[in-house]
């Protein structure tokens, strides 16, 4: 005996009207991945030129986000503690998203700021300024993200909220950006000083053409111009070399006998290997090999080799041509030279400024088309309780050109 069906039979919808359907869909489902609970009463879907009437009702629950947290805190002068009870960091504004931490980046900063107090505001507080993880929460003015969303990030230290050395943060959300395809949690979180660094650098201080779709073009532009790295196998080192290659230029730099490959395998025209040699000596291989060439320069080591570059500038060959120069180190007192423009890189206007957000883009894009080169990874497992560990192996120096991230 058959039987028949009590249901009304399933409408047959054209592609038209199942595109459009689908669209509906997915617009009702995003407004529930922000709210933790919401209902919705008799909506109309729209089906072609066809209005099916429904009665849906919808509960959705999103997990809330805990009320505290375990964090590595700055208690006091040179002092860190971990804490399992750290607030979190709340939405103060629709523009902020809060992210779950899955990796964070080392680098000298955070050692250096607590070991000789700067960059702290008040106690207790929290460093750390890149990070790799998942979107929890977005403010409503959020449009390019969602929950779920795997991104990085690169932080100011004067929000503590945006400390990287906690399994939650909160940034604006230009600041934010996804993972590129292929890289991994550890990989990203490397790019949020190191890369974004080298990139801003050239591009916005040292005005070296900027790669995106037309390189082949941008190529040519710089040809016989050098740029002059000195630290050209520290990590924002290997991504200015390749930067600047992408951007025409040719690069000189120096380095140490141990990594002079590793700075030639990522397109240094010429690597000047500094192990046992005087000043003086250094400078003039740049010289010769450059000949008068060098319109900028970069120094990624100190007070000392920044004076150096400096005087490069005062050479025959160089003496009276116009160069930029980026002492990312800090640079003394020395006479500067009328011909040479000295640049002060203040990487904070990239969360201070909403525009800056389009160089984290382009870095992107770089990567998307495989442009880029990571440095070689020394992954620390164990989570915040090893950042302690890993800034002592900073602190200790001779890396060889490798980044320390912790994974989460």
């Amino acid at each position: 005996m058959s039987t028949m069906s009590t249901y009304p039979p399933r409408p047959q919808l054209d592609r038209k009207s199942a595109k459009n359907l689908r669209i509906q869909i997915r617009k009702v489902i995003s407004l529930f991945r922000t709210k933790s609970q919401r209902r919705l009463s008799s909506p109309k879907v729209w089906l072609g030129d066809e209005k099916l009437p429904t009665v849906v009702e919808i509960t959705c629950s999103t997990p809330d986000i805990p009320t505290s947290q375990t964090a590595l805190v700055v208690a006091r002068k040179g002092e860190y503690e971990l804490r399992s009870n750290h607030d979190m960091p709340k939405l103060e504004s629709d523009d902020e998203v809060i992210i779950r931490t899955h990796a964070v980046g080392l680098n000298p900063i955070d050692w250096k700021s607590v070991s000789y107090n700067f960059c702290l505001p008040s106690f207790p507080h929290i460093t750390g300024r890149e990070m790799a993880g998942v979107v929890e929460r977005v403010g409503t003015n959020v449009t390019h993200l969602q929950p779920g969303d795997p991104v990085w990030t690169s932080t100011y230290y004067r929000d503590p909220r945006a400390g990287c050395f906690q399994e939650y943060v909160t940034v604006p959300q230009h600041t934010v950006h996804p993972i590129p395809r292929g890289l991994s949690f550890e990989e990203a979180s490397c790019l949020g000083v190191g890369a974004l660094t080298a990139a801003m650098t050239l591009w916005k201080w040292l005005d070296v053409p900027v790669s995106d779709a037309a390189a082949s073009e941008v190529r040519g532009e710089g040809e016989g111009e050098w740029i002059f790295i000195w630290g050209g196998s520290t990590v924002t080192g290997q991504f200015a070399t390749q930067i600047a290659k992408l951007g025409g230029l040719r690069v000189i730099t120096v380095c140490s006998g141990r990594t002079a490959e590793l700075s030639r395998a990522l397109g240094a025209d010429h690597v000047v290997v500094r192990d046992g040699r005087a000043e003086a000596d250094i400078l003039a291989e740049v010289e010769r090999v450059t000949a008068g060439g060098v319109t900028r320069m970069l120094d990624l080591v100190g007070p000392k080799t920044a004076a150096a570059c400096v005087r490069l500038c005062m050479s025959e060959s160089q003496k009276g041509r116009r160069v930029v120069f980026a002492p990312l180190a800090m640079i003394g007192k020395e006479e500067v030279l009328e011909w040479v423009e000295v640049v002060t890189v203040e990487m904070k206007r990239f969360v201070l400024n909403v525009e800056c957000g389009e160089y984290g883009r382009r870095l992107n894009d770089l990567f998307e088309a495989s442009e880029l080169k990571l440095p070689e990874l020394e992954v620390l497992r164990g989570g915040l309780s090893v950042v302690e560990q890993g800034l002592e192996m900073l602190k200790l120096g001779n890396m060889g050109g490798k980044k320390l991230v912790v994974a989460m």
